[in-house]
């Protein structure tokens, strides 16, 4: 591509980099004090005047006093509307829209039955056996014929939802996803199967909402005798009245932004339930709402975008022309330099080659019955804008400009009267024929560099949907929305991973320009390679959902912790060679190993002798604020060899930054991990036995250090900027729930 200027490397090599990879500031006032503020729209009656001045300095001219109250009131308006929303749903609750158990029963069957037929029709006998044994459809069947409990049924139902996602070929074909959906809409329905017994728990879901957004406050034991000892006076109100005062609760709202990642997870559980009955949805979308940023940024400097393009021009050329009756035969070259510039634009990334040169001729003319020298120099410009989305790129017309002076240099003839004659005549026709050579110069510059950028518009880029759709769908992760953009700084990722009842970010990550780095704070253009910031939301909207109940041994823990990112020893395993098997077969042809994968893995617990029953709420967690790391798991079994535990077990460890001095930055964690039960009285001596063992095993199993590696760059790859090259992680920033990690 742009042989004739020099060009060797195609604009979209940069795409290609970026697909396999708002400036928004907001600062949250907390105060226990009063709070000056210069306003000038605070009416005098809204301030506190209960206020004590005592130990403050004397307020700037122009200030206005506010009670923290008042400063706090605007973060408060969504509790407020939230909460108004809780009782209008809370009014509009309807036993008619509850799921209908017989209507979703009969879809499920409907929806086993049409599945074994497509794998019936689709594959032999022996896969279509293999199939049928993996997914166990028998116990879900007989419970529904015999018209089994709803206990009964929904074990079955649950049972076989959690063999419906994995990362088994051929769980992402539609008759698969639509039992997945029917069976989930089922297990609904099993919950909500008692109209009466459904709306209570609706309204306890509701209560709970309430609870969140506005907990009851805490009360010394003196007050509680202070009020105690005061409903005992004498009062004017009636018996009822003073017993309703007395039940009230005190409450104090919480702002949004004071949720915390276990507060979140709640929210989660309980909107999710509310869906599942088919009751306020207004308020299910008021509250996704406000957590509807995206969780996913990438970054990429736009420097090293430009710095790629730039090549420098020298392309010679042999002259042979004519130009009004005269000859041209000579040589002529362009030098300069091609350069890209990215500019503004969301949706796609906009980018402007151009292309500045010196041009330079030296040629002889003939025309009969002389000859004459001629030298020309002149500025050549060409510039061609380019729209490049995940799906190729798009060409804006070429624009070409150039300028020519000439200058003849001598004339051949034997005659000095022929030469003058000949003099005269070329200066009456230079400036026609400096014309002429300057617009067929102008169509030259233009035609070549339109065909040399339409090359790489003819290129065509992987389809990212097509690569990490089929693997979504096996775990029933939700798909992964997507916006790309350019500043003139930086190429830009916004993405989304969002369940339908889930929630996203509720702020925009840092801006890189305040993260923190292993030089102090600030990434800057030009000062890093490539950037990605993932909040935590991520893990509640995809593997939380898949472990929630599972079972547990090391080697599935360990896959887990390096599938959220993090890196751990690398460990070969009879699973893992079978999982890279299967997924690398035909969708519907993986199952007469499924069986053997599943009789490997328990070999593989039996010879660990440790297993973990992961929680149904929140059975891993990330929590990523005031530079930590926390990661973690929530358990309610614990066994190892002959011995078990049956309590809830929260295991946790913590990283955090440290900075090289190499300039790198990588996560240390803290000596030990957290093993707690919560909520659980004292543990028995065996049991204590147990949880010396279990501590041992997991530190063990999180690693001292996670993203101290370097990442080297083959010298195969096809951008001289980074082949041969390491890249390093220079910077890693853990706020508000935001991962931040820049590499150069």
């Amino acid at each position: 591509m742009f042989q004739h200027f020099g060009i060797s490397t195609p604009v979209a090599a940069v795409v290609c980099l970026f697909g396999s990879i708002p400036n928004v500031l907001t600062c949250f006032a907390h105060a226990d004090g009063p709070i000056a503020e210069y306003s000038s729209i605070e009416p005098y009656s809204s301030i506190e005047p209960s206020v004590n001045l005592a130990g403050y300095p004397p307020l700037p001219e122009g200030a206005v006093l506010l009670s923290p109250a008042i400063v706090s009131g605007s973060a408060l308006d969504a509790t407020h509307d939230l909460l108004a929303e809780i009782e209008r749903a809370r009014e509009e609750l309807d036993a008619d829209q509850l799921p209908d158990l017989p209507e979703t029963q009969r879809a499920v069957v409907r929806a086993m039955a049409e599945l074994e037929s497509y794998i019936q029709r689709k594959t032999p006998a022996e896969n279509f056996a293999a199939w049928m044994r993996y997914l166990k459809l028998d116990p879900l069947i007989e419970a529904i014929e015999e018209d089994g409990s709803i206990a009964q049924r929904g074990r079955a139902a649950v049972q076989l939802q959690s063999r419906l996602r994995g990362i088994e070929a051929g769980l992402e074909l539609p008759p698969m996803r639509t039992l997945r959906d029917a069976v989930a809409e089922y297990i609904a329905a099993l919950l909500y199967s008692d109209p009466e017994r459904g709306i209570a728990s609706v309204e306890k879901q509701l209560d709970a909402l309430v609870d969140l957004f506005s907990p009851q406050s805490d009360e010394s034991n003196d007050d509680r005798e202070t009020k105690k000892a005061s409903s005992e006076k004498p009062s004017g109100k009636n018996d009822d009245q003073d017993s309703e005062d007395a039940e009230e609760p005190k409450r104090s709202l919480r702002s949004l932004s004071e949720l915390s990642p276990q507060d979140l997870a709640q929210l989660e559980l309980l909107i999710g339930g509310l869906s599942d009955a088919n009751q306020a949805e207004r308020l299910i979308n008021r509250i996704r709402s406000h957590y509807n940023e995206p969780n996913l940024r990438g970054w990429l400097d736009g420097r090293f975008v430009t710095d790629a393009l730039s090549r420098p021009v020298d392309n010679p050329n042999d002259v042979n022309d004519c130009i009004l009756g005269t000859r041209l035969i000579g040589n002529a070259r362009v030098s300069g330099n091609v350069t890209g510039q990215l500019l503004p634009a969301d949706g796609h990334v906009r980018l402007l080659l151009r292309m500045d040169g010196l041009f330079s001729t030296s040629a002889r003319g003939f025309r009969k019955p002389i000859s004459l020298d001629t030298t020309g120099t002149g500025n050549v410009y060409a510039a061609r804008q380019l729209a490049i989305t995940e799906r190729g790129i798009t060409l804006g017309e070429t624009i070409a400009t150039a300028d020519l002076t000439t200058q003849i240099q001598r004339i051949n003839h034997p005659l000095k009267i022929v030469r003058r004659i000949a003099l005269k005549q070329a200066g009456e026709q230079r400036p026609r024929a400096e014309a002429i050579s300057r617009e067929k110069l102008r169509n030259q510059i233009q035609r070549q560099f339109d065909e040399q950028t339409a090359e790489a518009a003819a290129r065509t880029f992987p389809n990212l949907d097509a690569l990490i759709n089929p693997w979504l769908q096996r775990l029933e992760f939700p798909s992964l929305q997507r916006t790309i953009g350019s500043t003139t700084d930086t190429i830009y990722v916004r993405g989304t991973m969002q369940r339908p009842t889930g929630l996203a970010a509720y702020q925009p990550p840092p801006t890189l320009s305040m993260i923190q780095t292993a030089s102090g704070y600030s990434v800057l253009p030009g000062g890093y390679l490539g950037a990605v910031q993932i909040h935590q939301s991520v893990l509640n909207n995809t593997i939380i959902p898949l472990l929630a109940g599972e079972t547990l041994s090391p080697k599935r823990i360990e896959s887990l912790v390096s599938g959220l990112g993090l890196e751990l020893p690398p460990r070969q395993s009879k699973t893992a060679s079978a999982s890279n098997d299967i997924s690398s077969k035909n969708s519907l042809e993986p199952d007469d190993e499924l069986e053997e994968d599943s009789e490997g893995e328990e070999d593989e617990d039996e010879e660990e002798g440790f297993e973990v029953d992961l929680a149904s709420f929140r059975p891993v967690f990330l929590e990523a604020d005031d530079q930590t790391l926390r990661v973690g798991l929530r358990g309610t079994r614990f066994s190892q060899d002959d011995r078990e535990l049956k309590r809830t077990l929260e295991v946790a460890a913590i990283y955090r930054p440290v900075r090289g001095s190499d300039g790198t930055m990588w996560l240390v964690r803290d000596e030990e991990v957290s093993l707690s039960f919560p909520g659980t009285r004292r543990l028995t001596i065996g049991q204590t036995a147990i949880k010396s063992n279990m501590e041992k095993s997991f530190n063990d199993l999180f690693p001292r250090e996670l993203l101290h590696r370097t990442f080297p760059i083959p010298n195969t790859v096809k951008m001289p900027a980074l082949a041969g090259s390491t890249l390093r992680i220079t910077a890693i920033d853990l706020t508000d729930g935001w991962i931040s990690i820049a590499v150069r």
